[in-house]
């Protein structure tokens, strides 16, 4: 068949996609290429859930300078509104495969942005010989307990109608609220990342969901990709935390790992400049140790990344309540006095005055109640031990009691920052 390049202009790629069947499935494209470059293998990129082709327009104009530039919608991502349910994230993968073959290309170079990470990670690992080099950021490789909690509970607040509650979630939960001073991340980008989630058709409503479900149903990588291989991501990303992108590329025995400074989970909008240099060094073949704005890690030592998304503070009030949302009569199902551990944006941990606790019964419906200073937090509670600790996730939902709560926690009157005492802390962000 073979794939038709057009020569790249700021109008061109704003123009509706092209479209290829494979079987039952469409794929949306968009295909450049400068006419001295065309020959060379081009880079294909697979971005995540909701961001169009256009997000790429300045990728694109870099890369097309050195390389072809095919930008690629598969069912239910993207732009694509076809309703795909049932591909899995290595179907997805076989797909993108055959987009390629069809289109006649022996040799591609990848670039996986967030959810279409693991897409490109499995093409590269399950077809090497049809892979040049790889480009990931934010890979998703095993999503962790909490962070399968929140997925979830995404999809249920949606379900329920509750868009403005959905809507708001999804920028708290993708957006690092701890280091929003040091990302830039303005408050203007966080009201239209806000208005695009809240406008969702009932299409893209549905799209939410299935990838939503696509990323609760890995369990893992088919394997890891033998390539030449970039890792990369923010140094304050929160949703996919550098130390699980450096764990990928510790496993992948030729990829290196690189951190972009001062940026969240889509380095490549918040860093542009950055990472735009990165992934053109890297696609040329030359050394990205320097590449300015970055950290470069050598095998071994991304180990020493720290787990945590934020530092955990110690209330200086630690008392507190936990109750349940459900009620008997005029009373609380769940209702008893605890002591707040440490506390963070993202979550704390609180230990019960009384054991007896019931994660099926209230791991999603409780809240935190706390008196210095006036606090009620919604909680997600995922693990539950026999010293009556409870892990906790804060249900984030209302941008302005967000915004509250951040300041609170930078005012050592209520919390402070603990001594380093040498003992091990639980993990709960």
């Amino acid at each position: 068949m073979g794939i038709h390049y057009e020569e790249y202009t700021r109008a061109s790629i704003k123009a509706d996609p092209l479209q290829m069947w494979v079987g039952k499935w469409r794929i949306d494209y968009l295909a450049f290429a400068h006419p001295d470059n065309a020959h060379k293998p081009p880079l294909l990129v697979v971005g995540g859930a909701f961001q169009n082709f256009t997000s790429y327009k300045y990728c694109v104009e870099r890369i097309y300078e050195d390389f072809p530039v095919v930008l690629v919608d598969l069912p239910s991502l993207g732009n694509n509104t076809q309703i795909a349910p049932d591909l899995s994230m290595e179907d997805l993968a076989d797909l993108l495969y055959e987009f390629s073959r069809l289109s006649g290309l022996a040799k591609v170079h990848l670039m996986g942005l967030s959810l279409g990470s693991a897409i490109a990670s499995t093409f590269a690992y399950k077809y090497p010989e049809a892979t040049g080099k790889l480009i990931v950021a934010g890979i998703v490789t095993r999503p962790r307990k909490s962070w399968r909690m929140l997925v979830d509970e995404s999809k249920r607040v949606l379900a329920e109608g509750r868009m403005d509650e959905f809507s708001q979630a999804v920028v708290l939960y993708l957006v690092n609220y701890n280091r929003i001073k040091e990302t830039g991340i303005t408050p203007t980008a966080r009201k239209l990342f806000y208005r695009q989630m809240k406008r969702l058709s009932e299409n893209e409503q549905e799209r939410y969901v299935i990838n939503g479900s696509r990323l609760l149903s890995v369990e893992g990588l088919l394997g890891y990709p033998e390539c030449d291989t970039l890792v990369t991501t923010g140094e304050y990303d929160s949703f996919t935390l550098p130390w699980e992108n450096a764990s990928f590329a510790e496993k992948c025995p030729n990829a290196q790992f690189v951190l972009i400074k001062d940026a969240d989970h889509l380095p490549q909008l918040e860093k542009r400049e950055v990472s735009l240099d990165l992934f053109s060094t890297f696609l040329r073949g030359e050394s990205i140790e320097n590449v300015a704005g970055t950290r470069y890690f050598r095998k071994g030592e991304s180990k020493t990344l720290d787990r945590r998304r934020a530092e955990r503070l110690v209330p200086c009030n630690s008392h507190g309540h936990v109750t349940s949302e459900s009620r008997i009569g005029d009373q609380y199902r769940f209702n008893k006095p605890v002591k707040v551990v440490d506390i963070n944006f993202f979550g704390c941990l609180i230990k019960l005055d009384e054991p007896g606790f019931s994660l099926a019964d209230h791991a999603r419906d409780c809240t935190l109640t706390m008196e210095s200073p006036d606090l009620k937090l919604d909680l997600l509670v995922f693990d539950y031990d026999d010293e009556g600790y409870l892990r906790c996730l804060f249900k984030h939902g209302n941008i302005a009691l967000a915004d509250r709560f951040t300041e609170l926690l930078k005012d050592s009157q209520y919390f402070l920052s603990p001594k380093n005492d040498g003992k091990v802390h639980r993990i709960y962000g």
